[in-house]
């Protein structure tokens, strides 16, 4: 009988301890994630604020020519949906 009990406790014993090393392993492993987290910077915000005034002169800045696209059509090829 109290081999029985004995053994009992053994395996009470390893099922306990098996389960504390499992859940300091997740505690470290979340831990770990949370301070990687911290340290690693922050994605920079950009924020492009320009004036239309200033689009419409670096446009003017080149040559633009408009060309009607049913004038772009390559032979033998459908004109495209650009």
């Amino acid at each position: 009988m109290t081999i029985e009990i004995t053994m009992y406790l053994l395996f009470l014993a390893v099922g306990f301890g098996l389960g504390v090393v499992v859940s300091l392993n997740l505690s470290a492993q979340r831990l770990e994630k949370r301070i990687q987290r911290l340290t690693e910077p922050a994605p920079p915000r950009v924020e492009i604020n320009v004036s239309e005034e200033l689009v419409a002169r670096y446009l003017d800045s080149f040559d633009l020519v408009a060309i009607p696209k049913d004038l772009v059509v390559r032979v033998g090829q459908a004109p495209t949906r650009h």
